[in-house]
Formats: C-alpha cells, sequence, structure tokens
C-alpha cells in the first residue's frame, strides 16, 4: 500500500520517466520506482547503472501495483507497457520458465506435457540466437564503456541520504555512520589502523529488513563496533557509491557485511559475511574474524611507529645538524667580521699613512714653489726697504728685509719656507698686540689666489709695520 500511495503522489514528469524506464529495462513497476529515487529520479544515472548490470541480479518484491490513473490515455499506455514486460519475462532466462510456467497459464494450472516440450523445442531454436545476440551485447558493451563518461555524483551526499533513510525506516539506534564516502573511509582506517565494517544495504532484499532491525539496528551491535574502535560505513546498492562497492566485493547474495583492514600497507577485504545470520551467530564470526586478522594491525601499529620513530630520530639528526651547522657558520662569520675589521683597520691606517706622506711630498714641493716667489732681498739702505725679525715658537728667530710695497703673503712664505716644523701658523704683532692679515699656506688651500680679499695681498705699509720690528710667529696645532 505504501508503494501505491507513493506511485498515486508521483508528478507527470516522474511518471513519465517511470515509464520510460521500465520499457527500456523491462524491470517491474516498483523496482522501478525504487531505482529511480535512490538516484534523485535522474534517468540517465539510472539507466547507466542499469545497463551495466548493477540491478540485474538485485531480487525485487514481486507484487502486483496497479497502474497509475491519470488519464485513459495513460491507463492505455500503462497496460502496453506491462504486456511488453510480460513478453521480456518469457525469455529463455526468464522468471516464467525457470518456474515451469508457461506463457498464458495461470501459475495454479498445471502445465502439460505438450506444453514442456513445445517450451524445450523453442529454447533450443533460439538458443544460436540467443548466444549470437549475447555475444554482441558483450562487445558492445565493452566497446561502450570506453567511451562512455564516468557518473559524476555526490558520494557524501548519496550517503547522507541513505543514513537518513535507514534511520528513519529502522530507528536511530545503530552504530555511527561514517558519512563520507568510500575513498575516505579507507584513507582514514588506513590513517588510523583501524578495522573497517562495510554493510552493503539491498532494499529489495527479502532478508534485508529482518537483518537491519535484528542486527544492525541494536544496541548491542553499536556496542560491539565502539568497543572494537572499528569504522562502520554503510550505503544502498541501489545508490551510485554503494553499486561502486558492490562491483568490488563482487557480492554473491545478501545481506553482505565485509571486514577491511590494513595489511602490507594496504587495505584489503578480510571478511565476507552473506547471507542472514541473526546477531549473536554473526557478532561471533565478525569478532572470530577481527581476531584471527588483528596481528596484521598489530604488525602495521609496529612498523608505523617504528617508521615514526626513525623518521623523528632523523628529524632530530637533521636538526643537530643544522644547530651544528649553524654554530660553525657563526663561527665562520665572526671569523670573517674579525679579519674583515683588521683588514678595514689597516687599510684605513695605511690610507692614513700614504695621506701624510702625500701631505708632506705635497708641503715639501710647496716650500720649494712658494720659495721662488718671494723676491730677492733688497739692500740694506735701499728705499723703501724695512727690517723683519721673526720669534718661532721653538725660539728660533728668522731675519729678513722687505720692501714695504711687498704683499703680506710674502712674510707667510718665508716663515713657511724656513721651518720645517710649521705648518699651520699664524704672525702677529706685539706691541699693540694684533694678527697680520692673511693666512699660513696650507696643502689644503690654492696659493695662487691669494690677493686682497683674503688679506694675503695687503701691502706691508698698509699693515703698520716699521723698520726693525719684531714679529712672533703662533703655532695653530700646538
Amino acid at each position: 500500500m505504501e508503494n501505491i500511495d507513493i506511485i498515486e503522489n508521483l508528478s507527470d514528469e516522474e511518471i513519465h520517466k517511470m515509464a520510460q524506464f521500465q520499457d527500456l529495462t523491462g524491470f517491474e513497476q516498483i523496482k522501478c520506482l525504487q531505482i529511480l529515487r535512490a538516484n534523485d529520479w535522474n534517468l540517465e544515472i539510472a539507466l547507466d547503472l542499469a545497463f551495466d548490470g548493477a540491478y540485474t541480479d538485485i531480487q525485487t518484491t514481486h507484487r502486483q501495483v496497479p497502474p497509475v490513473s491519470i488519464s485513459h490515455e495513460n491507463n492505455s499506455y500503462n497496460q502496453l507497457r506491462h504486456r511488453r514486460t510480460n513478453t521480456a519475462n518469457t525469455s529463455p532466462y526468464g522468471e516464467n520458465e525457470v518456474g515451469n510456467v508457461a506463457i498464458g497459464v495461470s501459475p495454479e494450472e498445471p502445465a502439460g506435457l505438450h506444453i514442456v516440450l513445445w517450451n524445450t523445442t523453442t529454447w533450443l531454436f533460439k538458443l544460436p540466437f540467443i548466444i549470437v545476440i549475447n555475444t554482441f551485447n558483450s562487445f558492445y558493451d565493452f566497446f561502450a564503456n570506453l567511451i562512455r563518461p564516468t557518473l559524476n555524483y555526490d558520494a557524501t551526499g548519496t550517503v547522507e541520504r541513505y543514513i537518513n533513510e535507514f534511520e528513519d525506516k529502522y530507528g536511530i539506534i545503530h552504530p555511527v555512520f561514517h558519512r563520507g564516502s568510500y575513498t575516505q573511509i579507507l584513507d582514514l582506517g588506513k590513517r588510523d589502523i583501524r578495522f573497517i565494517v562495510i554493510y552493503l544495504h539491498s532494499p529489495s532484499h527479502r532478508d534485508t529488513d529482518a537483518f537491519c532491525t535484528n542486527v544492525i539496528a541494536t544496541q548491542r551491535f553499536s556496542d560491539f563496533i565502539n568497543t572494537e574502535n572499528a569504522i562502520f560505513w554503510s550505503c544502498s546498492i541501489y545508490y551510485p557509491e554503494g553499486y561502486k562497492v558492490f562491483q568490488s566485493f563482487k557480492v554473491n547474495t545478501y545481506p553482505f557485511v565485509g571486514l577491511i583492514g590494513l595489511k602490507n600497507h594496504k587495505m584489503v577485504a578480510m571478511k565476507r559475511i552473506e547471507g542472514y545470520y541473526d546477531l549473536v551467530p554473526f557478532l561471533n564470526i565478525l569478532k572470530e574474524a577481527m581476531v584471527n586478522n588483528e596481528y596484521s594491525l598489530i604488525a602495521a601499529r609496529l612498523d608505523r611507529e617504528e617508521r615514526n620513530m626513525s623518521t623523528l630520530i632523523r628529524a632530530q639528526q637533521d636538526a643537530d645538524f643544522e644547530e651544528s651547522l649553524r654554530v660553525d657558520q657563526e663561527k665562520e662569520r665572526k671569523r670573517k667580521e674579525v679579519e674583515e675589521e683588521k683588514a678595514k683597520e689597516e687599510r684605513l691606517k695605511k690610507e692614513k699613512e700614504d695621506a701624510i706622506i702625500r701631505r708632506q711630498e705635497k708641503i715639501t714641493w710647496m716650500k720649494s714653489s712658494l720659495l721662488t716667489e718671494i723676491p730677492a732681498e733688497p739692500e740694506a739702505n735701499g728705499t723703501g726697504s724695512i727690517r723683519i725679525m721673526f720669534k718661532l715658537p721653538n725660539g728660533k728667530r728668522l731675519e729678513r728685509r722687505f720692501l714695504n710695497t711687498d704683499p703680506v703673503k710674502y712674510l707667510y712664505y718665508y716663515v713657511f719656507c724656513h721651518d720645517e716644523e710649521l705648518v699651520n701658523f699664524k704672525i702677529v704683532t706685539n706691541f699693540p698686540k694684533r694678527d697680520l692679515p692673511g693666512y699660513s699656506p696650507s696643502p689644503e688651500t690654492n696659493h695662487e689666489t691669494d690677493n686682497d680679499e683674503n688679506g694675503m695681498g695687503k701691502l706691508l705699509e698698509h699693515c703698520n709695520l716699521e723698520n726693525n720690528v719684531m714679529l712672533f710667529v703662533h703655532d695653530l696645532d700646538s
């Protein structure tokens, strides 16, 4: 009645899709409804899975479901589809012949001998055609799979949808479902080195409801999964993700439970439990399988701990090496800094010495050069001749006659050229005490610019110097 109510509430588009799916596959109406609902009414995905054989071995509940009463046209179309379905079931592999029921004969009526002979003769006549057709279909499927695009679907979304359907039907008492995809639980089991218990749900199998009610949806089974610290994952084979696992395990019958664990660095199937079992025998089988394969997980944990320890030791060695290298590099850096500082000091010292040598050479050159600029000493009784005496800082005295028309620079040149020690000095008078204009020649100045502007060109007669005057030389560097 539940399926009848669902069919009556379908939209016209869903009824049309179900009719197309039933026409192309020959499945019963209930089975078509379940498959399309499992695939979110995606006709292309449902057909691809059906043609791949995903629903060939799935046994559905063979109940007659009345067609949907929408209009007279739809009723006629449904009757035509049911006739096509019945015709498809009369193949040599169909349900009627397996049950020894002839076409057009009620199952309650005994089949006569002539009917059996007729079916046998017909089957022998069809056999060559069946072989040819099956061979052709095999080649077609092979080449079609090469070019058929991969189905795109949300693996996590299909698992979530299945879990919601499971809880709606069997309740919330069950082991914690892992809500990721099949690939994700394999990665999780390999990373954590834990057993993975997989239950493949076949909604149409006759033992499914009993197995879910008496085994899966029980507190004892949930406690068992928690105690063993196992990962529990489940999905319906009507969903693409569940069908992918169905193909991987090559399931023969249902209910199906698989135990997966890590062995030799690979996730392998360690136990297959197929068929219905009560809770206690089922748990005993599953527990025995875990005990028998526990050594693989222990070996994997020990191997991982050893590899982690090796990695840790190697990391510590690398850290020690890096620290040693850093210390050596720091020592080398400091050594280079000391060498560079020493080289810099030596370079500066040499530059300073070279500068002193160059300065001294320039002073020597200036003394000889400036001496030639001083005019010849005038006669004692010559017109404008004055006698000037110089008292040096070391007590030494110099004496020379100059013309009162000579510039004051000649006084500085004369003192500069006749004393090797004086370089930076000033000439002053004693009474009254005053500085003569001008300055001492220096390697840093250009004596060619000596003129009235800087005082060096001022004439002696303008400096109020008398004959036989005594001038004092002050060393400015002392």
